[in-house]
């Protein structure tokens, strides 16, 4: 599976109770029925872009399951994990 990133951009900016919604049912059926494993998202403080990590098999595989679940998206790319050795 690959790590795979997610930006997107919002106006107008998301609202709390977007946030929650997509916190209780971070991985939809479609998400599921496409191998895609939500992780974690960072929002940004004025709330008008999110970078999403996921686990896939691919890009493709999760641009398809945010078309099917109505996420928009900007960008989609396949990432490494980078960390320092301590």
């Amino acid at each position: 599976m690959a790590r795979i990133l997610v930006e997107a951009t919002y106006d107008p900016p998301l609202s709390e109770t977007v946030i929650q919604a997509a916190l209780e049912d971070p991985n939809p059926d479609c998400y599921t029925s496409r191998r895609v494993k939500w992780l974690r998202s960072f929002v940004s403080r004025d709330r008008k872009r999110t970078i999403c990590e996921l686990e896939a098999p691919d890009a493709d595989s999760v641009r398809e399951a945010y078309r099917l679940a109505g996420h928009p998206f900007d960008k989609v790319w396949a990432a490494e994990i980078l960390e320092p050795h301590l």
